[in-house]
């Protein structure tokens, strides 16, 4: 069984054969695009697993004419940057990610550096125009997909995914106009390519 929207059908009704598939098919791309981030095993392994819980808990919401492949990465880009977020106030994740930057900077500093980044990106989402804020909040923090927000608020697909696009730019452009000049990009740069609309290939 190959066939992505065959798997994605299986998943939906049940079939753990489907999901298996599906997780032989997916866990190694999506445990690399995590340790891109984190440089370390456990935080990358606890991605994978909590992508594929969240796949199994929702598995009667799928369509399987969207087909899962998109849903499943636009899950684990946001399990990613939550977990860079909770880096912010997790003494044990942000050691995790600490030790993947330069040695120039101490963990106090990256920690802050942390905290800054999640002010700065979420002043940025405030700013921006109220049903366009509605929109990307939908995607990055419930997690819907373009259809299924473009049911929920009566528009477009087509506008839904204009509105994610240009939110997501404005979100980069304002995150990086505004981080400091004298810490690491490293991190900065991890959490903003999390803003792109398609981090993956699919």
């Amino acid at each position: 069984m190959d066939d992505w929207n065959a798997i994605t059908q299986g998943i939906a009704v049940g079939d753990s054969t489907a999901f298996r598939t599906c997780f032989d098919l997916l866990h190694q791309d999506i445990y690399g695009y995590a340790y891109r981030y984190f440089k370390s095993k456990e935080p990358a392994e606890d991605v994978v697993q909590d992508v594929f819980g969240a796949v199994w808990a929702h598995r009667h919401s799928l369509d399987a004419n969207q087909g899962i492949k998109a849903y499943i990465y636009r899950i684990a880009r946001n399990t990613i940057f939550n977990q860079l977020k909770r880096a912010t106030y997790d003494q044990d994740m942000r050691a995790f990610v600490c030790r993947s930057q330069s040695a120039q900077h101490n963990e106090l500093e990256e920690g802050y550096f942390f905290g800054e980044l999640q002010g700065l990106y979420e002043e940025a989402v405030s700013k921006l125009p109220s049903q366009r804020q509605l929109v990307f909040r939908l995607s990055r923090n419930e997690g819907l997909s373009h259809e299924e927000i473009a049911e929920r608020l009566a528009i477009s697909k087509n506008t839904v995914k204009d509105q994610i696009v240009k939110a997501s730019a404005f979100i980069r452009k304002y995150v990086s106009a505004n981080m400091r000049e004298h810490v690491s990009y490293t991190v900065g740069l991890a959490v903003l390519s999390l803003f792109s609309e398609y981090p993956f290939h699919v």
